[in-house]
């Protein structure tokens, strides 16, 4: 697409924005994008709990108060990054608290004076170890104070917001069953009076935590089990933490988020706050990590260094590869067709596989010449001329299907990667796993087309549509293997048992929102949905698809489609447990809520509708 071309495209959508929102909001949404401008800092002004709320929450009695023991390992540490860390507690708003610090053979003089200071406090206890042990002997040692319920890691140079155990309690209220809480945190600096990039976390996602240690702080674990585990292993220093909590969530599924930040982590210079490069063994013990969870829970796989992101992803790799069924939905598209086959057939590297055609009315020129496609490339030719309905033609080919799998793909879809089969069948080969989605690109290479669709207050919408993939956008949307609520059915490789299980695409949903649909009811039957942003595929729709919200009457069509999705689906309505309420309602650029009045729900139009 040319820079003209897209200038233009943006063009249309501010004046779009400007007419939903207002010149003022859009003004303000622009300010905040500027580089002069920290949205973060205007952000924290409008979320803060108040002084009069921190002294409601100090006087309040909440019916179940455990104990919660905080784990400090001390080693090497200034004044000044330690006194606040431990003030930090002393003035936490719930009082039912100890703090459980192992000084870990200190050098400093100043690290065991400051400790002493501290030692007749009734809730810290102290233990001076006598040799060195690094973080995870150390941690264990403080865990071996611990008496509490429940206990949370906290680093000796970072600090938690005076409001984050009466948080965690607040929650335990309401199910006191829950096993691991965690928290959104950000970033503060050296000095501490710079705080920036908030992680606003989704809820509770197994895939996205075998990819990276997306929970990090504030952690809090019932205490039992950790015990239970053995503590922190000497064996995983270096991603001590990520290997526990991968460990810790195989012995239990009792798992909430409270997206609120609650932790502030310090990034000083080699730290790995700032930077996985600053601490080479950091990245080997990340990748024994994957590689030790893999051999724990009998999953054959390997794991593979992102090198732009300094992480591993985890490829499985089932013993025998299973035989998958591509459902191709397809009408009078026979030049479009021909290059998706070629290209399938050329590049992918899946050894076991059938490809079904499915066809509602083609002209009989193009029937003859989709037949001749058939024979080439040994097909089963399905044709049927009747109303277009994407759903049912996805289901006539399900039913035509031998294979244990079926990979959903649109015909205006191009492979350019031999291993991208592989890496979707590998994920959806795990028990817990639903959907699995492919990144799609434009035929450019380079604008995202889709990385999965969030379900934002306006509608399912997808994220990061248009923005160049060369760069790395939140936390690594586009770069990691993340759970998404849904993934679009251009390209939705599933279980044939699992399609089974949720009675496939609905046919009410002939057009929009079918693999929304279909996405959602694998979720409310406790499957995982995951988007694999290492299956790349080109996607020939057109880049100016996304001006097709002008048009008025695909709006009224896509508008009665979005009540009956949620008119199915009442409990998704405007919600969504991979996304924070804290971004943006009605953005897919991972953008903070900016709002003032983020409770109020609103009906109009996201600022790229779901196509």
């Amino acid at each position: 697409m040319s820079k003209l071309k897209h200038i233009w495209i943006l063009i249309r959508k501010a004046i779009v924005y400007c007419k939903m929102y207002g010149i003022r909001n859009t003004f303000e949404r622009i300010w905040c994008k500027l580089p002069m401008t920290n949205s973060y800092d205007v952000f924290r002004k409008n979320h803060r709990p108040e002084k009069t709320e921190l002294d409601r929450q100090r006087k309040e009695k909440l019916a179940y108060e455990p104990m919660i023991s905080i784990l400090v390992p001390v080693y090497n540490v200034p004044d000044r990054h330690l006194i606040p860390c431990i003030e930090s507690v002393l003035n936490q708003t719930y009082s039912n608290w100890e703090l459980c610090m192992a000084d870990d053979c200190s050098a400093w003089e100043n690290v065991r004076d400051t400790l002493r200071r501290y030692e007749s406090h009734p809730q810290v206890r102290i233990v001076y170890r006598s040799e060195n042990g690094h973080i995870s002997r150390a941690t264990n040692s403080a865990l071996e104070l611990a008496t509490g319920e429940f206990i949370a890691f906290l680093d000796c140079d970072d600090i938690l917001t005076p409001d984050a155990l009466y948080e965690v309690v607040k929650l335990l209220n309401e199910n006191p069953k829950l096993d691991f809480i965690y928290s959104d945190e950000d970033k503060t600096d050296d000095g501490g009076k710079k705080i920036y990039m908030p992680y606003f976390k989704s809820d509770w996602a197994p895939d996205t935590l075998m990819t990276h240690m997306y929970t990090g702080h504030l952690g809090v674990y019932r205490r039992s089990i950790s015990v239970e585990i053995g503590g922190l292993r000497t064996e995983a220093e270096g991603a001590q933490d990520y290997d526990f909590t991968l460990r810790f969530t195989e012995k239990t599924d009792r798992i909430a988020h409270i997206p609120k930040v609650l932790y502030h982590w310090r990034e000083r210079e080699k730290s790995t706050a700032g930077s996985q490069q600053a601490k080479p063994y950091v990245l080997e013990a990340v990748k024994k990590t994957k590689e030790d969870a893999l051999v724990r829970r009998g999953l054959p796989g390997e794991v593979e260094l992102i090198e732009d992101l300094h992480q591993f992803r985890v490829n499985y790799l089932p013993d025998v590869w299973p035989k998958i069924s591509v459902i191709i939905p397809s009408k009078d598209n026979y030049e479009i067709l021909s290059r998706c086959l070629s290209s399938f057939h050329e590049l992918t590297d899946y050894p076991d596989f059938e490809i079904i055609l499915v066809d509602n009315g083609s002209t009989d020129e193009n029937r003859v010449r989709y037949r001749q496609l058939s024979d080439q490339y040994h097909m089963t030719y399905l044709y049927q001329k009747e109303t277009f309905n994407f759903s049912h033609m996805c289901n006539i080919g399900s039913r035509a299907a031998d294979g244990d799998y079926l990979l959903f793909l649109n015909d205006d879809t191009e492979v350019i990667d031999a291993k991208w089969l592989k890496r979707m069948a590998g994920q959806a080969f795990l028990e817990h796993t639903g959907a699995v989605g492919a990144k799609l690109l434009y035929p450019d290479r380079e604008m995202i087309q889709h990385i999965g669709v969030l379900n934002l207050e306006c509608g399912p919408s997808h994220a990061l549509t248009g923005f160049s993939d060369k760069k790395v956008y939140y936390f690594g949307r586009n770069r990691l293997d993340y759970n998404y609520l849904a993934v679009t059915g251009a390209c939705l490789l599933v279980k044939k048992k699992k399609f089974e299980e949720v009675h496939g695409f609905c046919e009410e949903l002939p057009i929009a929102y079918n693999d929304v649909d279909f996405c959602f009811r694998l979720a409310e039957k406790g499957y995982y949905n995951v988007m694999r942003n290492d299956a790349v595929l080109l996607h020939h729709e057109s880049v100016s698809r996304g001006l097709d919200f002008l048009d008025q009457k695909k709006m009224e069509r896509l508008a009665r489609e979005r009540g009956k999705l949620y008119e199915m689906h009442p409990n998704f309505y405007q919600y969504d447990p991979f996304y924070n309420p804290n971004l943006a309602p009605r953005n897919i650029d991972f953008s903070l809520n900016m709002d003032d009045t983020r409770d109020k729900r609103s009906e109009i139009g996201c600022s790229h509708p779901y196509f």
